[in-house]
């Protein structure tokens, strides 16, 4: 009974120090280890008492800001691990060091693509011009050979093909034939992060080539850089997996892609890489300065060409190679930009537009229906 009794004082006695530490050490706005934005404290109402609004968002608050946070959430991956689980908060933990997000395909992802699909196609008819659709698997499905045993996905060689199926007026691009292809010999995809590697994105930056009658650069055209070897990505952040191993960054760098002058939302810069991002948790920003409205690059190629990239973030690490074909190349997040981009095409003289997604976004993101 004196054992159990020093047990429970000394519990109280640390269960106090941590909720002191809590109210006087200074609570950050942005986890970097997560690179998101940290939960605000609510504002009371009494309705929102009352339909449980209030205590949902004070407890996202109170474990967002819980003292020496990302010490127990490595300590809660460990404990999953450790007793077998091959999943934490909503990752699976595969083979080889290989990081893998949940990916479902319900009725309820079927329409999201379904109005994706139809404000596609509505663009391609009001701005009639040539218009590209590069949709790209995820490493859950092209590395699946990687996942947990048992553990059984989506097959997204079929939704690609579906949704190819449904475009009118806009010409579609293969992506799963070419990364089938070259995945035992090349690594397409970031083991930590859910975007592809420079290496991934020059394949589908030739399949892009082929369709729109490009002459694709060779990859002897550019010198390649490892400017990071200590990459955790954004499956890192939600796992928190101890140990886990790292990625590198390749960059491909030629006289082309490094003499341009950018303009990213108003800011100019004269490069699409940023190297202050590789100092920090969110290195991949490295590419094209992060997530911006519009950026707008203008390059050192001389053949009046202009194209308009419809994207998510997997176009950022292809911006090194299609700055190759192109003088000027306008890249729109309609996340951010919510205006009619037919119009936009008209106004800035665009010749071709890319619509560049990877399917889990597709499936995801609501900025795509504002499309138009």
């Amino acid at each position: 009974m004196k054992k159990g009794k020093i047990f429970f004082l000394i519990f109280m006695i640390i269960w106090l120090v941590l909720i002191i530490l809590n109210f006087v050490l200074p609570e950050p706005a942005f986890s970097e280890q997560e690179n998101r934005y940290l939960a605000k404290i609510p504002e009371f109402s009494f309705d929102g008492l009352v339909s449980g609004k209030y205590s949902k968002e004070l407890d996202t608050y109170i474990n967002d800001h819980f003292v020496f946070r990302n010490f127990w959430l490595k300590l809660n991956s460990l404990v999953q691990l450790s007793i077998g689980k091959t999943e934490n908060n909503g990752v699976y933990i595969g083979k080889d060091g290989y990081l893998f997000e949940k990916f479902e395909y319900t009725d309820k992802e079927k329409a999201n693509i379904a109005i994706a699909v139809n404000a596609i196609n509505k663009f391609a008819l009001n701005a009639n011009i040539p218009t590209y659709f590069l949709l790209v698997p995820n490493s859950i499905y092209i590395n699946k050979d990687k996942l947990p045993d048992n553990v059984k996905v989506p097959d997204q060689n079929e939704i690609i093909s579906e949704v190819y199926s449904d475009c009118t007026d806009v010409q579609t691009i293969n992506t799963v034939e070419t990364l089938e292809e070259n995945k035992s010999t090349t690594k397409l995809y970031f083991k930590t992060d859910h975007h592809m590697t420079s290496e991934g994105a020059y394949l589908l930056y030739k399949e892009f080539c082929k369709v729109t009658n490009l002459i694709p650069a060779e990859l002897s055209e550019f010198t390649k850089e490892t400017v990071s070897i200590d990459f955790l990505g954004t499956f890192d952040s939600k796992a928190q997996v101890p140990w886990q191993e790292q990625d590198e960054i390749n960059v491909y760098k030629n006289a082309i892609n490094t003499n341009v002058l950018g303009n990213y939302d108003g800011e100019l810069y004269n490069s699409i890489f940023n190297s202050d991002y590789l100092t920090k948790k969110d290195k991949y920003s490295y590419f094209l300065n992060g997530n911006h409205a519009k950026v707008i690059i203008k390059t050192q190629v001389n053949n009046g060409k202009k194209l308009l990239v419809i994207k998510d973030s997997y176009a950022h690490i292809m911006a090194q190679f299609l700055c190759q074909n192109y003088e000027e190349i306008h890249f729109l997040d309609p996340r951010y930009y919510n205006l009619a981009l037919s119009d936009y095409c008209k106004k800035n003289e665009i010749d071709e537009t890319l619509f560049l997604y990877n399917v889990s976004n597709l499936v995801s993101d609501i900025g795509i229906r504002n499309v138009r």
